[in-house]
């Protein structure tokens, strides 16, 4: 099995969990870590790539291509929503930026 996931960073204090509950996708947070999920799962093996650069690149280039064509954007969107959707994506890169908001790989062997 394969996967990527945005995860928060370990070992967060309650007030960077909930930065990151409102930086991150919906479901950003979990009780346990992904490897001791995936464990559970009965999967072994387990192998964590961290991909947090290219999600920032990522989201930096989304952001910047929804700047050049705000026009096009605000029309589909709506206004409120495109500057909705800048602003979470900023939110994102600021969580990023602070060490709280990642995204991995992870690669697990099932039994």
């Amino acid at each position: 099995m394969i996967f990527t996931t945005i995860e928060a960073a370990p070992e967060l204090s309650p007030a960077a969990r909930r930065r990151v509950a409102h930086s991150g996708p919906s479901a950003v947070l979990t009780r346990t870590s992904y490897p001791s999920l995936v464990a559970s799962a009965g999967f072994t093996q387990i192998e964590r790539t961290d991909m947090t650069a290219e999600y920032r690149s990522t989201l930096q280039a989304w952001s910047e291509a929804m700047r050049r064509r705000s026009a096009a954007f605000g029309a589909a969107m709506g206004q409120k929503g495109f500057e909705q959707r800048l602003a979470d994506r900023a939110a994102a890169l600021a969580a990023i930026d602070a060490g709280l908001l990642l995204r991995a790989q992870y690669a697990a062997i099932g039994v």
